[in-house]
């Protein structure tokens, strides 16, 4: 049993405390099957896979059941259109949003922070306060439309995806740090100055090798997360704005860009990086992704901290020097 599925169990176990109930066989039956589930449930599928398990079990157990796990935060219902109350897993994971094949019922999860931004700007127009705000679109799969093999019925572990995308994109940072910080450190002409991009560009490696390992260790988890579709939408544009290009920083650098004006752009671009990760962690829940992202704008912080020291520094020295 691993720990989050363990944590689960005892917030459940704590609802039916505080609601002066108790955790039976039959209730621990039906939320672990639950748990182990993937996709979006209805009553009646929960009550077919616990039936094998113990036939003694009612349906109103189910019910009851499902409807203390939404009460509790576990889990929520969700509508796709079929004619069936569905519930899905909510422990931990973001908001999002559903693809629907009217095809062959798969379903597919996917969250896009630049639409999380429209809505707000929508809502706001029309002067809403919003309850809930979910998107789902239906159409027909790539399976479906070439009709040359059977409809894909493959499940992902939903948690392993976000995490797998959440990488993605902290690797391609740490790829753009590096580009920048070695191009600063080879055109920066103070030695000091040169001497601190250079402790950057190290921190850089090895936060990037850091974040290799961690992908090994989720491929080895589960290596067909790789095939899963892509959940977390992300604009990749959105780093060109903060990470300037190796060519742009040696353009920037070879114009007669002073140390002063060097360390100031370092400090703007982890500001920004900063600002931006933090803002990413904040659209999710308690998940693996925002610790990703939290964490990345913790280490942003110390590089703007270690950047302004540096700029005190030449300020002060040349403060004394007049």
């Amino acid at each position: 049993m691993n720990e989050q599925f363990q944590e689960q169990l005892d917030v459940f176990a704590r609802y039916l405390k505080k609601n002066g109930l108790k955790m039976t066989r039959q209730r621990e039956l039906l939320v672990r099957t639950f748990l182990e589930a993937e996709g979006h449930l209805s009553a009646d599928e929960l009550f077919e896979l616990v039936k094998k398990k113990d036939q003694k079990l009612g349906f109103a157990t189910v019910f009851r059941t499902l409807k203390a796990l939404t009460e509790c935060g576990l889990a929520r219902e969700t509508d796709l259109s079929d004619g069936r109350t569905r519930f899905e897993k909510l422990y931990k994971r973001p908001e999002h949003h559903h693809i629907v094949c009217e095809g062959c019922g798969k379903t597919i999860e996917f969250f896009s922070p630049e639409l999380e931004e429209l809505e707000k700007k929508i809502v706001a127009q029309y002067k809403i306060q919003p309850i809930r705000q979910r998107i789902q679109i239906f159409g027909v799969c790539q399976d479906c439309q070439e009709q040359e093999q059977a409809p894909s019925t493959e499940v992902y572990d939903n948690d392993l995806v976000f995490a797998r995308d959440a990488l993605k994109i902290a690797m391609e940072t740490e790829r753009r740090g590096i580009n920048f910080y070695k191009a600063a450190a080879e055109n920066s002409k103070d030695p000091s100055t040169r001497a601190a991009f250079l402790e950057m560009l190290e921190e850089e490696k090895e936060h990037f090798s850091n974040l290799q390992k961690e992908w090994k260790s989720l491929i080895a988890r589960d290596e067909k997360v790789l095939e899963a579709p892509v959940f977390l939408h992300f604009d990749f544009e959105a780093l060109e704005k903060i990470f300037p290009s190796r060519e742009k920083v040696e353009e920037r650098m070879g114009a007669d860009l002073s140390e002063i004006e060097a360390l100031e752009l370092a400090m703007n671009m982890e500001r920004e990086a900063h600002d931006f990760f933090l803002q990413y962690a904040e659209k999710f829940n308690d998940t693996r992704g925002r610790d990703i992202f939290l964490k990345f704008a913790r280490e942003e912080e110390d590089h703007y901290n270690l950047i302004k020291r540096e700029l005190d520094r030449i300020q002060a020295q040349r403060q004394t020097s007049v």
